[in-house]
C-alpha cells in the first residue's frame, strides 16, 4: 500500500498542478451524488414496512419482539433487527416528511463517497483513477440507491477502512481507531451487514498479529510490524467491537434469528439473494459492472503480492469469494474493493515501462475535461428524469412517492370508506408494508419482511389460485382483498392468472374499486351493503373488457345505463388511466372529468 504522505511534506501526486480542474471535478461529483440520489420512492414497499416499525418504536417505547403488523402472523417471533434504521428513518420523515427521508439517504451517500475521498488524499492517489473507479461504482450499486438500512452498512465499511487504514500508514499510533467500538455498537442496531464489519476486522487484526509473528515474510517499509503493545491496545479494541455486537435488544438471538430467516425457502425467491450469475441479472448494467469489480479483484490480488500486504489480500478473496452467494454481497464487496482498486491500479500504471502512458492516465487534463464533461451531463440529464429514460430505468427524480409504482388510489379507497376497519384483508406481497404505513393500526395478510414459509406459500397458492386455494379462502376469513401488480396495462395476462379472475366471477365477492394497477373486492354481506350499493362494478372492469368479454357485451343491451355510469365513475376517479380510456373508446361513452 502506498506510504502515506506527511502533511509537511505534501506533494502533488500529478506532474502537473491542475488545481482548478480538480476542485471542479470534486465539486461537480458532489453535486451529482445529491442528484442520484434524489429521487421519489418507487417500486420498493420495504421502506413503508420500516417507517411503520420506526412509528411503532416511538410511540410504544419499546422494540417489538414478535409481529405486530400481520393478522395471520400475529405473534410469530419477529426481531426487528434493523431498528435503529427505523427509528431514524422514521424521525427524518417526521422532521421533512418523504423529502427527508430522501435526505437522509442523500447524507449516507455523500458521506460515504468522502470518505473513499479522504482515503485517496490521505494516500496521495491520483483524482483521475479515482473518479472513473467511483463512477463505475455508482453504476454498480445503482440499484442500491435506495432508502433500506443496508446503505448504513455501505457507509460504515468506508468508516472502518478509513479508520484501519489511516491507523496502520500512522505508524499504528493514531488514536482515531478507538472509535470503532462505537461505529460497531450503532451499526449492530441498525443493519446486519455488521456481520461482514466484524469480518473485516478480523481479517486486519489476523492480519497484524501473523505480521507481527513473522515480520520477514508480509512486511516492507510502508508497512512495518506492530509492535508488542500496539498489537495488544489492538487486540483490545477487537475485542471490544466484538462484545458491542451483543449490546443490541436480543443479543445473541438476534444472529441465531437472522440466520434461520435466511434459511427459509421462500429467500429463493427474492432476486437479491439470488446469486449474481443468475439468469434474472442477465444482461444488466449490474453485472457488467460485477465482472468488472470480479476482473479487478485480480489486479487488487497482483498489487498485494508484490506489496506482500496480507490485508488486502485475505480481504479481497473472502469478499469476492462471499460475492458468488448473492447479489446483495456482490454490492458489498464492490464497496469494499473500489479503494483498493485504486491503489492497486495506480501502482500497476505507476511501475509500467512507458512512463509518459502513466503520467498521462494519472494526471493529464485530457481525461479531466473528459471527466467534467460526463459528470456535467449526467447532471443537466438528472433532473427531467432523462438520465433513467437513458438507462430505461423506472424512477423519477425529485421527493415523495411515485404513486405508480403503489396501489395509492385503491388504499385511499379503502381508507375513506372505512373498509379496513376490524377485517382481514388478502392483500399481495408487495403492497403489504405500504398498506399498514398508510392506513396507521391496519394489520395485513403478508409484506416482504417475510416472516413464515408457511404464509409465503400460501399466498402464492391464494393468488395463483392453486389447488385447495378456495378453503385456504375461507380458512383464513378474509373481509377485503387489495390486489395490485404495477404496470397491469403491459402484463394484463397477471388479471386472468391471478385471484382476480376467480373473484369477478364470485357471487360472494363484490368489485368495488379497480385502476391501472389495483382492484379492491369485499365480501358479499351487511356489513359492506352500503359500499357495495355504491361503488360496485358490475359490468365494467378489465376482466371483462379483455378477457370473459360475455358479461360486458351482454349488458350493453340489457343494462346500458349502468355500464356508463361505472364507466363515468371510474374515469373520474383515474381520468388518466389507460384501461378505462381504452373501454369507453371502444364502447362509445364520452368522458368528461
Amino acid at each position: 500500500m502506498p506510504k502515506k504522505v506527511k502533511k509537511s511534506e505534501v506533494k502533488r501526486v500529478e506532474t502537473k498542478n491542475f488545481k482548478v480542474y480538480n476542485y471542479l471535478i470534486l465539486v461537480l461529483f458532489g453535486a451529482f451524488i445529491i442528484l442520484i440520489t434524489t429521487f421519489k420512492i418507487s417500486g420498493d414497499d420495504d421502506i413503508f414496512w420500516h417507517l411503520e416499525t420506526g412509528r411503532y418504536i416511538v410511540d410504544n417505547k419499546v422494540v417489538p419482539s414478535s409481529d405486530v403488523f400481520g393478522f395471520a402472523t400475529a405473534g410469530k417471533e419477529w426481531i426487528p433487527f434493523e431498528w435503529g434504521w427505523d427509528v431514524l428513518a422514521y424521525f427524518s420523515y417526521q422532521t421533512g416528511g418523504y423529502a427527508g427521508v430522501s435526505v437522509l439517504r442523500t447524507i449516507f451517500f455523500v458521506m460515504m463517497f468522502y470518505l473513499l475521498f479522504k482515503i485517496i488524499s490521505k494516500f496521495g492517489l491520483s483524482l483521475n483513477i479515482s473518479i472513473i473507479v467511483f463512477i463505475i461504482l455508482l453504476s454498480g450499486i445503482y440499484e442500491r440507491l435506495l432508502v433500506k438500512p443496508q446503505i448504513s452498512s455501505y457507509l460504515f465499511f468506508c468508516m472502518i477502512l478509513y479508520l484501519l487504514l489511516d491507523y496502520r500508514h500512522s505508524g499504528r499510533n493514531s488514536r482515531k481507531i478507538f472509535f470503532l467500538p462505537l461505529i460497531f455498537l450503532v451499526w449492530t442496531n441498525m443493519h446486519m451487514g455488521v456481520i461482514a464489519g466484524a469480518v473485516i476486522f478480523s481479517i486486519f487484526a489476523i492480519s497484524e498479529l501473523i505480521i507481527y509473528l513473522k515480520p520477514g515474510s508480509f512486511s516492507d517499509k510502508s508497512n512495518e510490524p506492530v509492535s508488542r503493545k500496539q498489537m495488544l491496545i489492538l487486540a483490545a479494541v477487537f475485542f471490544s467491537s466484538l462484545l458491542m455486537l451483543l449490546l443490541n435488544p436480543q443479543g445473541l438471538h438476534t444472529y441465531a434469528y437472522v440466520y434461520n430467516h435466511l434459511q427459509m425457502k421462500m429467500m429463493e425467491d427474492v432476486f437479491e439473494w439470488r446469486s449474481p450469475f443468475d439468469k434474472i441479472f442477465e444482461g444488466t448494467i449490474y453485472l457488467y459492472i460485477y465482472y468488472v469489480f470480479i476482473a479487478g479483484s485480480l489486479v487488487i490480488l497482483y498489487y498485494s503480492f508484490k506489496k506482500k500486504d496480507l490485508f488486502v489480500g485475505l480481504l479481497i478473496v473472502v469478499f469476492t469469494a462471499f460475492s458468488f452467494r448473492s447479489s446483495r454481497f456482490s454490492i458489498d464487496f464492490m464497496v469494499v474493493s473500489a479503494i483498493f482498486l485504486i491503489i492497486a491500479v495506480e501502482y500497476i500504471i505507476r511501475n509500467a515501462d512507458k512512463k509518459s502512458f502513466a503520467e498521462t492516465l494519472i494526471s493529464s487534463p485530457v481525461i479531466k475535461i473528459v471527466i467534467i464533461v460526463l459528470i456535467s451531463g449526467g447532471i443537466v440529464m438528472l433532473p427531467g428524469s432523462k438520465l433513467y429514460e437513458l438507462m430505461n430505468f423506472d424512477r423519477v427524480t425529485g421527493f415523495g412517492v411515485n404513486t405508480n409504482d403503489y396501489p395509492a388510489g385503491a388504499v385511499n379507497f379503502i381508507k375513506a370508506n372505512y373498509i379496513s376497519t376490524g377485517s382481514k384483508p388478502f392483500n399481495t406481497y408487495d403492497c403489504g408494508g405500504y398498506l399498514i404505513w398508510e392506513i396507521p393500526g391496519e394489520k395485513n395478510f403478508i409484506d416482504s419482511r417475510g416472516l413464515s414459509d408457511e404464509i409465503y406459500y400460501s399466498y402464492k397458492a391464494l393468488n395463483y389460485k392453486m389447488p385447495g386455494f378456495e378453503q385456504k379462502m375461507d380458512s383464513y376469513g378474509f373481509d377485503y382483498v387489495l390486489w395490485f401488480f404495477p404496470g397491469l396495462p403491459m402484463n394484463t395476462g397477471e388479471i386472468q392468472a391471478s385471484i382476480v379472475s376467480y373473484l369477478i366471477k364470485k357471487e360472494t365477492w363484490k368489485l368495488v374499486y379497480w385502476d391501472d394497477n389495483s382492484f379492491v373486492f369485499v365480501k358479499n354481506d351487511p356489513r359492506f351493503k352500503d359500499i357495495i350499493d355504491l361503488y360496485q362494478y358490475k359490468y365494467a372492469n378489465p376482466y371483462f373488457y379483455i378477457f370473459d368479454k360475455e358479461p360486458l357485451k351482454k349488458a350493453t343491451y340489457d343494462d346500458p345505463k349502468r355500464i356508463i355510469e361505472e364507466v363515468q365513475r371510474n374515469y373520474r376517479l383515474n381520468p388518466d388511466g389507460v384501461f378505462i380510456r381504452s373501454m369507453a373508446r371502444s364502447l362509445n361513452i364520452p368522458l368528461s372529468r
